[in-house]
Order: structure tokens, then sequence, then C-alpha cells
């Protein structure tokens, strides 16, 4: 028997409908985690920013802690994606390494601000938000760049300080800038979300960390 339009739009959604729509709903609740938080946030508005019907948000996630965690494996996933766009050859010196993923980093900050303002919300609590934030989201960098500033102490070019102190340094002084960029706008130094901006705030914290140690 044939169907119509009307009956094909009702139950489980087309596989090609499905992907983008799902797509839209992450793209929307990074947007609104980020702005607002997560007790800021409900279903509703996420499927009202796609134009969909909340129960479709249900349906493909279930609870709003499970959007939210899957807003987030979304963003880190970008993320990743263009880190790996863009990563240099291997090269010797735990510095150099060190340098590159500093600029890499910042660069990202700038495209993807949301990222550090969901962790400005929920990354100072002790509960279950809170501990995915700091071992699915800051742990695995913090073991990558832990592994280049001892390196790079090693190599006699940075301090010889805390890995924690350099790399919350490097993270929240490199990325807070763009997360909070009305704020820093408010000061003299033009506009962060420029690409030639973003460049200088980067080269700046390099120059920072890695001249200290002729001091």
């Amino acid at each position: 028997m044939a169907h119509t339009s009307s009956e094909r739009s009702r139950g489980r959604p087309r596989l090609e409908k499905s992907d983008d729509l799902r797509r839209a709903f992450l793209d929307a609740a990074v947007d609104l985690f980020g702005a607002r938080g997560f007790d800021g946030v409900s279903l509703s508005q996420i499927a009202s920013e796609v134009g969909a019907d909340v129960a479709l948000t249900r349906y493909y996630f279930g609870s709003k802690h499970e959007v939210w965690i899957a807003a987030i494996n979304h963003l880190i996933g970008q993320i990743e994606k263009d880190l790996d766009a863009t990563s240099n050859a291997p090269v010797g010196s735990y510095s150099a390494q060190l340098k590159d993923a500093i600029r890499d980093f910042i660069a990202m900050s700038a495209k993807w601000p949301q990222l550090s303002r969901i962790i400005v919300f929920d990354g100072d609590k002790t509960d279950e938000r809170g501990q995915y934030i700091a071992q699915h989201v800051v742990r695995p960098f913090y073991k990558r760049m832990s592994k280049l500033i001892r390196g790079a102490k090693k190599e006699g070019v940075i301090p010889n300080v805390s890995e924690r102190t350099l790399f919350f340094m490097i993270t929240h002084g490199g990325s807070f800038p763009m997360a909070l960029s009305a704020l820093t706008n408010s000061f003299p130094g033009g506009d962060i979300k420029t690409p030639r901006t973003v460049k200088a705030h980067g080269d700046a914290i390099i120059d920072l960390i890695f001249h200290a140690s002729a001091t």
C-alpha cells in the first residue's frame, strides 16, 4: 500500500534527514550551553533554535544531561578535526612542539569559544558534569601538554615551575579572552576576534613563557 507524505513524516525520521537534524540539534545545544550554562537551557529552547518539536530532542538524545554530553563530544570532535587539518609535521625539540601546540590551541579557542564558556559554567563543580569536564575535556589535553612542558623544561627554555601552573596559564590565559570577548574588547588592544589579534595574543603568551627562563 502506498504511503502519503504525511504518513512518512511520522515515526522514525529518514536517515538523511535524521543526520542533518541531529547535527542541527547539537550545534544549537553547543551555542546555548556556551551562552547560558546547563541550568539556563531547556530542551524546548534547543528545539526552538532548530525549529523542531521538543519530542524530537528526546527522541535523539533522551535527557538534557545526555544532550549536554553529546554537545560537548560534538564540539570536541569539531576542534580535533580542525587541529588535525592544521597540524604540522613532527619536529625535533619539545619547545618547538609546545609553541605549535599553544598557537593551535589559541586559534581553536578563538574559533570555538563555546568550549571555554561551558567550562566556566560547569567546570568548577563536583557533580557529574564537573567530573565529565575534568576527565574527558581537560585531562586528555593536560596529559599531552604536560609532556611537552616537561620536555621543554628539560631543554632549559621555560621556567622550572609546576606543570599545572604553566598548563592553566596557557589554557586560561590563552582561551578566556576569546570566551569573554566583550569584556576583553572593553580594554585597549584591538578586537580579540580578528585573526591578527589572535595571532598576536598567542605570540605574546609564548614570549612570556619562553623568555621568562632567561630572567
